[in-house]
């Protein structure tokens, strides 16, 4: 690939202005003429390049509600906090459960929010408010965040899926998908990381391929004249990305196999280690939105830790912890860390009471969030609770500030709306938040 001219103009959001690009369009020519690049293979090029400029989005998802007296913001000295010890930080006089030496060392590249309050302690609803910015609505299907800014970040030059999952949550009917968006913005799911679905293999060669598509559209063509062409125009779209995608170069970005094996280790060599480093070749190629699932690999409580607790939440830290601490650190050694906003969060936090066996229920205010990337002040702790974690006593943080936030730090506008359909427009984030200004 030849260098992109067009890089040096775009700015840090990966934006051209229309001056700038002429005039270097005007200086590029004779680049076209001596690398004979084709002008259309030309901008696909210089597309992707800019895509990497774009600030992406990878989301860390502990799914079943992480406790904050066992993660990032434990109460030493009350009787909530239970045999859990607590460990220094990088931030002066900011203690960590010591289940998370890495992120601990890291802690002055992250900032922290210890005061969310959502007021949804069930599962369901509370992963359909936490994911989609929305509460439930019987007659509308609220699309995932991943899902938006696929849509908002739309390009159909680049053949790689906009959004990709990797894990699933551990207990399916509470998932969330692309909604009312529709299948052109869904997830393209991961289950093991370094490994693609068996459906992704071609089978057949790209000439026969073609032929199947060609006699396809044919037919579509016949079912586009009974008053279906938008329905029609979707599954081409849809199709075509689809058969870009199985052919494409780029497919070995999910080939895990070339990294080396020391920053494999340094990971971790669990699901979830491994599928944050899949996240960072994804942004590092273009993708938009990654998802990356935690729930364990050792037993099935996942995060949502009722009962032995104090025997899971060891485990579930221990997968969680390097894998969070290492991709930030590699994100900001490849220069990247600016233009990927990382997320670390679940649905809600847990009890302060313990039960008997050690475990938490569920507790949808004073739970924890974190941020490192995109914009964001590292070393923030922002809000509080009191001394036992009861209730929040500082700058109170809901769902609609996190989204706001989301959008603040992506460069996407709030105020934007998508259409049902239905034809019923649809905000990307609900009235009534505000960006939480002290990350930025």
């Amino acid at each position: 690939m030849p260098t992109p001219f067009l890089q040096a103009w775009a700015d840090r959001r990966g934006n051209v202005h229309r001056r700038d690009f002429i005039k270097q369009l005007s200086l590029g020519a004779g680049t076209l003429g001596a690398t004979q690049l084709g002008w259309r293979d030309f901008f696909i090029a210089q597309a992707a390049e800019l895509r990497k400029q774009q600030r992406s989005m990878i989301l860390l998802w502990m799914d079943g509600g992480p406790s904050q007296f066992e993660s990032f913001n434990p109460k030493p000295g009350s009787p909530n906090q239970g045999p859990t010890k607590t460990i220094d930080t990088k931030l002066p006089g900011i203690q960590f459960a010591d289940f998370w030496p890495n992120v601990a060392k890291v802690a002055d590249k992250i900032s922290f929010i210890r005061s969310m309050s959502t007021g949804e302690a069930d599962h369901f609803r509370a992963i359909k408010l936490t994911r989609t910015g929305y509460p439930i609505n019987p007659t509308i299907a609220y699309p995932t965040w991943g899902s938006v800014v696929a849509h908002e970040r739309y390009d159909a030059s680049f053949e790689l899926p906009s959004f990709v999952r990797i894990g699933e949550p551990r207990i399916k009917p509470r998932d969330v998908n692309s909604g009312v968006l529709g299948a052109k913005y869904e997830s393209f799911k991961i289950e093991q990381p370094g490994e693609l679905p068996d459906d992704v293999r071609l089978g057949m060669p790209t000439t026969v391929l073609n032929r199947r598509l060609a006699l396809a559209d044919a037919l579509d063509a016949e079912f586009e004249k009974q008053d279906a062409a938008d329905v029609v125009k979707e599954k081409r779209d849809i199709y075509n990305r689809t058969s870009r995608f199985l052919t494409s170069p780029r497919l070995n970005v999910f080939d895990l196999d070339g990294e080396p094996a020391a920053l494999r280790d340094a990971y971790g060599r669990t699901r979830f280690g491994q599928g944050c480093l899949l996240a960072r070749r994804l942004v590092e190629t273009g993708v938009n939105f990654v998802e990356v699932f935690s729930y364990g690999d050792k037993n099935d409580a996942g995060w949502d830790t009722h009962g032995n607790g104090f025997r899971d939440t060891p485990n579930l830290c221990a997968e969680a912890d390097p894998g969070f601490a290492t991709l930030v650190t590699d994100l900001e050694q490849r220069g990247m860390l600016e233009n990927t906003l990382v997320v670390w969060m679940g649905e809600f936090g847990r009890t302060p009471k313990i039960k008997k066996d050690g475990g938490r229920d569920h507790y949808a205010k004073g739970w924890i969030t974190a941020f490192a990337g995109g914009g964001v002040k590292p070393g923030q702790v922002i809000g509080a609770t009191d001394k036992d974690g009861v209730d929040v006593t500082e700058r109170p943080v809901g769902v609609q500030d996190l989204f706001m936030t989301f959008c603040h730090s992506l460069d996407i506008n709030h105020e934007h709306e998508y259409v049902t359909a239905e034809n019923q427009p649809l905000k990307l984030v609900k009235e009534g938040g505000k960006v939480i200004e002290e990350l930025f």
